[in-house]
């Protein structure tokens, strides 16, 4: 799956259906339910704090056999350097808990500076090769 779209909030609803849809029957429903709660944490910061105005966020899923891969490119400013280390939640201040949130959601977080934004990529084992929803 591979969409193109308006840094705007309104649009978020959007994009969670099409990766629900992309994903459904595809991988197991707790694996889905991981990733796409992840995408849209990681889209929503691509819209509040990348992207803006005519630029696009372009976001991307794909399953092999192993692993669910999402990713989302924004072209909005230099991401903060480096992942935070694991912390309580407790210890976070309002705020802040969006990379928190996807570590314990997906088995990788991969942030790099591209040339044209940032790309957050998210990666999700979906289990024994060949393991399909039921």
């Amino acid at each position: 799956m591979q969409l193109s779209i308006p840094a705007s909030p309104s649009r978020l609803a959007e994009l969670r259906r099409a990766a629900r849809t992309h994903l459904r029957g595809v991988v197991a429903d707790e694996v889905a339910d991981d990733v796409v709660l992840a995408l849209s944490e990681a889209a929503t910061n691509a819209v509040l704090y990348g992207s803006s105005g005519e630029q696009p966020i372009q976001v991307g899923v794909h399953v092999t056999h192993d692993w669910v891969e999402a990713t989302v490119l924004d072209h909005g400013p230099q991401p903060p350097t480096g992942l935070p280390a694991a912390a309580d939640p407790d210890d976070l201040r309002a705020g802040g808990r969006g990379l928190w949130l996807l570590r314990r959601l997906v088995d990788e977080v991969r942030l790099e500076r591209v040339k044209r934004g940032t790309r957050v990529t998210l990666r999700r084992a979906i289990g024994p090769a060949g393991a399909l929803a039921r």
